[in-house]
C-alpha cells in the first residue's frame, strides 16, 4: 500500500531545492503547502497546483507558468498509482479499486483502506468536486487527515466522527480561501471505522455506504441532497426524486464550511459484506445488478471487477471508486 515519494526539485532535476544556491523555487519556500507531497518544503506549484517546470533551463526564481496542474509532469507522477489493492486483516478480506471511467482525463476520487493503532478497520472514499484545476485537491486532502487518524475514542464514537468532519470541513475551507487556485474546492466523504463487532460510520455528501447481509442490500448512508431535503420537508414526493433536478445537487460537503454530516453506528455479523463508493457506480448500475453481482459466488476481486466493468459498460461517465470488505468473523 506503501506509495513512494519523491520531491518536486528532485524529480525535475533543477537544482532548485530549498537551499540550492541563489535561485530558489518560490514554490518550495515555507510559505508553500510543506509537506503536502511528504518533501520537506515540498513544491506547491510542482505538485498541488503545478506552477514550474524548470529542468534547469530558467533563470531567475520564477519559472513557466501552466494552466492547469493537469499538465504537469510532477503531477502526473505523484498521482500515478495502482488501481486495485487487496488486503487481509484477521477475520475480514478487503479489496478496493478505482477507475476514471470513460469521460473524464484524470481521476477525482480517493480511497483509503488502513487498520488504525486501535486495530480497527478504517474505510474511506472521496469524490473532488467541480471538475476544475483543484478538484481532487480536496479529496486528497480528506484522505490524507483521515490517514492520520489514529484511534476512536471509547464511547464518543459518533460525537467524534460528527466533529472530525466538521474540522475537516473548515480546514478544507481555509485552504481554499488561502490559495486562489484552489477556491471552491470541495468533496464528498463516507467513512467506516470497524471495531470489534460495530461498525461506526459518518458520511458528507453522496458517496456511499452499502451493507449486503442476509441477501439484502441496505443503503446505509443517506444521499445529502437538495431532492433528498426537499422529500424531508414534505415539498417533493419520494417517487419524483430519482428524476427531479434537485438530485444533482449536493445539500452537504467538505470545503464550504458549513458542513453537517450524519453518522451513527450499528452492529455487524459474521457474513456481512460493506461497500463504499463515489456515485460514479450506483448512478450508472442500478441497485438490483449491483444486488446481483455482490449475491454471486465470484471472488470479491471478481465482483469489483463486475462493478466496475458494468458502470462503463453503461456509459462511464464519471470516476468509479468502490471498496468492498467481507466480515468472515468480528474483529
Amino acid at each position: 500500500m506503501n506509495e513512494k515519494k519523491i520531491n518536486c526539485w528532485e524529480y525535475m532535476n533543477c537544482c532548485r531545492g530549498p537551499g540550492k544556491g541563489e535561485a530558489v523555487c518560490p514554490d518550495a519556500s515555507t510559505s508553500g503547502f510543506d509537506g503536502m507531497n511528504d518533501g520537506i518544503n515540498a513544491g506547491r506549484s510542482c505538485w498541488l497546483i503545478a506552477g514550474t517546470d524548470c529542468k534547469g533551463k530558467i533563470k531567475g526564481t520564477f519559472a513557466r507558468q501552466y494552466k492547469s496542474c493537469k499538465q504537469c509532469g510532477f503531477f502526473k507522477q505523484v498521482h500515478a498509482r495502482k488501481d486495485r489493492m487487496t488486503m487481509a486483516i484477521k477475520n475480514i478480506d478487503i479489496v478496493a479499486a478505482t477507475h476514471t471511467g470513460l469521460v473524464y482525463q484524470t481521476n477525482e476520487d480517493r480511497y483509503l483502506v488502513r487498520q488504525m493503532d486501535d486495530n480497527a478497520l478504517l474505510l474511506g472514499v472521496a469524490d473532488g468536486l467541480g471538475g476544475n484545476v483543484s478538484s481532487d485537491v480536496a479529496a486528497e486532502l480528506a484522505k490524507r487527515k483521515l490517514s492520520a487518524l489514529s484511534n476512536l475514542p471509547k464511547g464518543s464514537e459518533t460525537e467524534f466522527l460528527e466533529t472530525f468532519l466538521k474540522d475537516l470541513d473548515e480546514f478544507i475551507h481555509d485552504q481554499a480561501k488561502a490559495w486562489p487556485d484552489l477556491a471552491y474546492m470541495a468533496t464528498t466523504l463516507v467513512c467506516t471505522i470497524l471495531r470489534s463487532d460495530r461498525i461506526f460510520w459518518v458520511n458528507a455528501g453522496d458517496s456511499r455506504f452499502y451493507l449486503l447481509r442476509n441477501g439484502r442490500l441496505i443503503q446505509v448512508s443517506q444521499d445529502q441532497t437538495l431532492a433528498n431535503t426537499l422529500v424531508e420537508e414534505g415539498r417533493l414526493k419520494p417517487e419524483e426524486a430519482d428524476t427531479h433536478y434537485s438530485r444533482k445537487i449536493l445539500d452537504q460537503c467538505l470545503g464550504y464550511g458549513m458542513c453537517e454530516p450524519e453518522t451513527d453506528t450499528l452492529g455487524v455479523e459474521k457474513g456481512d459484506l460493506l461497500l463504499l463508493s463515489t456515485d460514479g457506480l450506483y448512478k450508472m448500475v442500478d441497485e438490483e445488478l449491483i444486488l446481483k453481482i455482490l449475491s454471486s459466488d465470484q471472488s470479491l476481486s471478481e465482483k469489483i471487477s463486475a462493478l466496475i466493468e458494468s458502470a462503463l459498460a453503461r456509459g462511464g461517465k464519471d470516476n468509479i471508486t468502490i471498496i468492498m470488505a467481507l466480515i468472515k468473523d468480528t474483529l
